[in-house]
């Protein structure tokens, strides 16, 4: 399934807002991919009975506009035909969101299936949009912090076992989270080794190994940017449809606003892979959990790991499924 292919193939309907032209999807007989007339990217969906969920109504946000039970003339094989859709619009005319909406819109397709319940539908829609409702948030991450995050992922031995343990919120700790294994990524722009931490992120439990993953990041416009990041991740897994989506959801709910901007921000590949480093939580100077006071939160401190040594991880002694997927 390549939806952006399909949408690539389908040329302009004549100038009415319930006109489309279509193109079923191979396999998923119950969804088509559209243009409408001014050339937005739409996703049709036909079911037996009509949504009559009340909290799924008729909306539109910054990109997304969901209508139901829409009355469509659609041109398809050649011919037009009267039918009633669920109808997404993704109302953008940017290439690069336009294909991030297709993509997205493939995991949906896969989620609800060949013969879902009227309830499937609604739950898949319902999480449809509420990635998109992200969007006009404001960013939860650096577009800097996300693409070091990304680049981990992509140059790891098992990127599917490192989503799995990445943080759902942007907000957690820890960008990655096995319990007693634990990965901190930062990024320096500057090509020093000088990081910002949290006191909880240097002082873990007693029984909990943090490794910290240290980049070095450097704009370059034959770079690549966090959706060329995401594809050859999404790659790398055949396309797993669960992790991709989560992949998807963590991005969306990162950025916020910013995802249009992050697409124009492009990072040297080559610099990155060459700068990563690892270290050890214990051997970073630090300011000890018991000399912060009780009523004193949310520490936080610079640490300079210039003169860190840094560790080898093919001789790390006891290795768990996060560690043994980088």
């Amino acid at each position: 399934m390549n939806l952006i292919d399909l949408y690539d193939s389908l040329n302009l309907p004549e100038n009415d807002s319930k006109v489309f032209n279509a193109i079923p999807i191979p396999e998923y007989p119950n969804f088509r991919v559209a243009i409408d007339f001014e050339g937005n990217a739409v996703l049709l969906l036909s079911i037996t009975k009509k949504i009559k969920d009340l909290s799924l109504k008729n909306f539109r946000l910054k990109y997304l506009q969901l209508e139901q039970n829409l009355d469509c003339k659609v041109f398809e094989n050649d011919f037009f035909k009267h039918q009633t859709f669920t109808v997404i619009t993704f109302r953008c005319s940017d290439r690069n969101l336009q294909e991030y909406f297709l993509r997205i819109s493939e995991t949906l397709v896969k989620t609800i299936g060949q013969n879902p319940t009227q309830q499937q539908v609604i739950d898949s829609l319902k999480k449809f949009v509420e990635v998109f409702t992200s969007l006009t948030d404001s960013p939860k991450n650096t577009i800097s912090g996300l693409w070091a995050e990304l680049f981990l992922i992509e140059n790891s031995s098992n990127p599917k076992e490192l989503i799995n343990y990445w943080h759902n919120l942007p907000e957690e700790k820890f960008d990655f989270n096995a319990g007693t294994e634990r990965i901190e990524v930062k990024s320096s722009s500057n090509f020093e080794r000088k990081h910002i931490f949290s006191s909880e992120q240097l002082n873990p439990p007693s029984d909990t190994q943090v490794l910290i993953a240290s980049i070095f990041l450097k704009q370059h416009i034959s770079g690549d940017n966090i959706q060329q990041l995401i594809e050859r991740i999404s790659k790398k897994i055949n396309y797993d449809f669960e992790i991709v989506d989560k992949l998807n959801i963590i991005v969306f709910k990162t950025l916020g606003s910013s995802l249009e901007y992050s697409f124009n921000m492009k990072f040297d590949h080559e610099i990155a892979r060459q700068s990563l480093r690892f270290y050890k939580h214990q051997d970073i100077s630090k300011i000890d959990k018991i000399n912060i006071p009780r009523d004193v939160y949310e520490v936080k401190f610079k640490c300079d790991l210039t003169n860190v040594k840094e560790i080898n991880l093919k001789k790390l002694s006891k290795k768990n499924n996060l560690f043994q997927s980088l």
